[in-house]
């Protein structure tokens, strides 16, 4: 697969431009500048060192963005991102189709069609199988075998499996697991097979021996024997790609792996599509419709919305973004995310937008429906239309309504971050309705599939395509603005110290002047400045130490109690729950996907972290963006003063050169610092937000194994058992979380803290520096050296400053 970008726009261009300036830089600075800077000034490679890694990871940073599609399932948003990425092909699977279908489908951009695809383990399969022969014998115990004991699966799988076929009301677990095996076997959930069918065929594709002595179809076997192939491939770590071929036979093979007979063993899938918005350097993923997944699938939605999206599209239909949608923004880890930068909304950015699919079907509703009277009825097309404009004003009136019962909270400061969060989303917010059949039949042109609608833009495909390429312009205009405004301050730095170094030579003489007097009347006003810089450093140092030591312990103890709060609202919820539901819960470690969806370790670990999130964004990040900033400006403005002392000291024109110089190194390398302390806190909101969860999914796991240890999930009473039981975690598990979480807090913070006091020791005292320049104590090598070696030097130094600038 190629880099994803087709065009040659100008965002591009400027983008590139920016990458190859900074590789020259880059060059330079590696090449012929360090080694000159080790030998004449070593002790100020650390910062510029640390400035050149700084251009390096921008000039490495993706120049695309990830937009991801969020929405239960059957909401058409496959079809939809079919629409934006195909335009008349239909490539990507559309509804969910069992237990193993692929985790995420990425579609970026390739000059021809493209796939690659990884494969689940043998293990996943086997489970299937398991659950198949447990149905075996729960159905006709008199006539099967002991069934699945030469299965190699983990107990843990095991237990799952049977949590999800024996404790729970109805049909639906089964026929999730038959679904998926008649999807492999036959090409089609709903291509009926005899349950001793599905279960030789899959042992057959396993490697196993067959219990019913089965005689399978020719069609059933070719499609067995692909699957052995497939799981050979999995077992191997080996993944399938398809590049080559006829378009057709690209497509048709595409297929078989997205929704056809292949899609329950795909964990991975990745396609490449000569699409023009593809190529504007969008990544569009189809996340697993939420409404069916299991853990893993929320794993792998979380992990794309929390750490690569730029864009999320919340899917609806014409119900709109209801409580149970809006709800997707919480499970997804989104609104955590957000609420996580409440400190600095621009440092970890990533727009909503909701498309609302369907609309052709609600307008043909009201076509048909249309009441008989004295008002003839419309064309379709109008009535569309209007349906449009009442779903925009109407569904941002729900959006609104539902952030706003999101952003309440016990506590002023929570409250405070959930606004900022929900500002954030409103600002971006826009409603797309949309329908991607009527789009599709305006590309297909086909006379016997004629639109209702005239013009694409009326299906509302292009409005929102334009809107996710205007996101993808703003994120490359801001990278290489960046890289800009970091290579423009690298070139300073460098000319700075360079010129400073130019400005000694050429003077070597100025230590003469220096009289007794001036010396003495330096080293006064220097311990005045002195002073001012200790008591600063105290008050840094002092803040910095005392965040560490107390501050995190009670932000984490504050959002600790205010979790707290709101899960015991959550779990009163749960009084309603069906005992079976809730057994099932408890069994699987306190997580159940049936028609009642319970997981606690997802909304425990999620109300804990976005409370700890909102919590230390506001009272921790914040302050230590500030006042790192605020530091750094106060050495700049110290340097400055003794700078602007000195200069009224002498008419050396060589003198005041080498004192502007300086002024503008400091100011440079306050930026730099600047830099150093938001990037570090940036990477610290990364690493925290991701082990917070982690620290509390265990507890709640090792509580119900044990719960289940005792027998208690079963017998009179189970129902107020685990009632009683989760309302327990709700204490418990917070509480137990509590240390572990501190303890990341204050382990990462440590680390940033390190970095920051690594910047401010690198750049060493610039007091005493500036003194030193004063009294021509930081180059004594000039006044040792001949007049041709003086001027080889200055002659070598301009060189220098010329190649710094790009211009030698």
């Amino acid at each position: 697969m190629d880099d994803g970008v087709a065009g040659k726009t100008e965002d591009f261009l400027a983008l590139q431009k920016a990458k190859e300036d900074a590789q020259s830089l880059i060059d330079w600075y590696l090449g012929e500048g360090r080694a000159f800077l080790a030998a004449h000034l070593p002790d100020r490679l650390p910062p510029l060192d640390n400035e050149i890694e700084r251009v390096k990871r921008l000039s490495l940073a993706k120049d695309k963005i990830v937009a991801c599609f969020l929405g239960h399932s059957g909401i058409g948003k496959s079809t939809l991102l079919n629409a934006l990425a195909a335009g008349r092909d239909h490539i990507l699977p559309a509804g969910g189709i069992g237990p193993l279908t692929a985790l995420a489908t990425e579609v970026q951009y390739s000059a021809t069609p493209h796939f690659r695809v990884r494969y689940h383990k043998r293990a996943r399969l086997w489970q299937v199988v398991f659950a198949l022969e447990r149905l075996n014998q729960l159905s006709a115990p008199e006539t099967t075998s002991s069934g699945s004991s030469d299965l190699d699966i983990d107990e843990e799988a095991r237990r799952s499996v049977t949590a999800d076929l024996d404790s729970v009301t109805g049909e639906s677990r089964s026929s999730y697991f038959i679904g998926t095996a008649q999807q492999i076997v036959a090409g089609s959930q709903f291509e009926k097979r005899g349950l001793s069918y599905l279960i030789d065929a899959l042992r057959l594709a396993c490697g196993y021996k067959l219990l019913f002595d089965t005689e399978f179809t020719d069609t059933d076997l070719a499609r067995l024997q692909r699957v052995k192939n497939v799981l050979r491939l999995a077992d191997e770590d080996r993944s399938h790609e398809k590049g080559t071929g006829s378009h057709r036979e690209i497509v048709t093979e595409l297929k078989e792996h997205a929704a056809g007979f292949l899609a329950p063993l795909v964990e991975e899938i990745h396609v490449g599509w000569p699409s023009p918005l593809l190529g504007e350097g969008i990544i569009l993923v189809d996340l697993p419709g939420v409404g069916i997944a299991r853990d893993a699938y929320r794993q792998v939605t979380q992990d794309y919305i929390r750490n690569q999206a730029q864009a999320v599209i919340l899917t609806v239909d014409k119900s709109g973004p209801t409580a149970e949608a809006v709800d997707l923004l919480k499970t997804s880890g989104y609104w955590a995310r957000l609420v996580g930068a409440a400190d600095d909304p621009g440092a970890d950015p990533c727009k909503l937008f909701i498309a609302v699919t369907k609309v052709d079907d609600v307008a043909t509703a009201d076509y048909m429906n249309w009441p008989a009277g004295d008002v003839p009825r419309p064309p379709k097309r109008e009535i569309y239309a209007e349906v449009v404009e009442k779903f925009k004003s109407q569904m941002l009136a729900q959006i609104v309504g539902q952030l706003e019962e999101m952003s309440g909270s016990s506590t002023a400061l929570m409250e405070q971050a959930r606004q900022t969060a929900r500002e954030t989303i409103l600002r971006d917010l826009e409603i797309f309705p949309l329908s991607a059949p009527e789009y599709r039949k305006l590309l297909l042109d086909d006379e016997d599939e004629r639109p209702f609608l005239r013009t694409a833009e009326q299906a509302g495909i292009p409005a929102l395509a334009s809107k996710l390429v205007s996101v993808a312009k703003e994120q490359r205009g801001w990278l290489q603005s960046e890289l800009v405004t970091t290579v423009d301050r690298l070139r300073a730095t460098l000319s700075a110290e360079l010129k400073t170094l130019e400005a000694q030579w050429r003077d070597r003489d100025r230590a003469t002047s220096i009289t007794e007097a001036l010396e003495r009347e330096l080293q006064a006003f220097l311990r005045e400045k002195e002073k001012e810089r200790d008591l600063r450093i105290g008050k840094f140092q002092e803040f910095l130490d005392a965040t560490s030591k107390t501050l995190i312990k009670s932000l984490v103890m504050e959002a600790r109690e205010a979790a707290e709060i709101e899960l015991r609202g959550f779990l009163r919820t749960l009084r309603n729950a069906h005992w079976a539901t809730l057994k099932a819960a408890v069994v699987r470690g306190g997580a159940f996907f049936g028609s009642r969806e319970i997981n606690l370790p997802e909304e425990i670990a999620n109300g804990f972290q976005e409370h700890v999130a909102g919590v230390w964004s506001t009272k921790l990040l914040k302050p230590i963006r500030e006042r790192t900033g605020e530091f750094a400006d106060d050495q700049a403005a110290l340097v400055a003063e003794l700078c602007e002392w000195a200069s009224g000291k002498t008419q050396n024109e060589s003198h005041k050169a080498i004192l502007t110089q300086q002024r503008r190194r400091i100011k440079s390398r306050a930026e730099q610092v600047r830099q150093v302390g938001k990037e570090a806190i940036g990477e610290l909101r990364q690493t925290v937000k991701s082990r917070i969860l982690s620290v509390v999914r265990k507890p709640i796991k090792n509580a119900c194994e044990k719960f289940v240890e005792r027998n208690e999930h079963i017998g009179r009473g189970v129902k107020e058992r685990i009632i009683d039981l989760f309302n327990e975690l709700a204490h418990d598990v917070t509480k137990a979380a509590e240390h572990p979480a501190t303890k990341v807090l204050e382990e990462n913070f440590a680390k940033v803290r390190g970095e920051i006091k690594e910047a401010f020791n690198e750049w060493g005292d610039p007091l005493q520096q500036t003194a030193d320049l004063i009294l021509q104590k930081e180059n004594k090598e000039a006044e040792l050296q001949s007049e041709r070696d003086r001027e080889t030097m200055l002659a070598q130094i301009a060189a220098l400053i010329a190649g710094s600038q790009g211009m030698g």
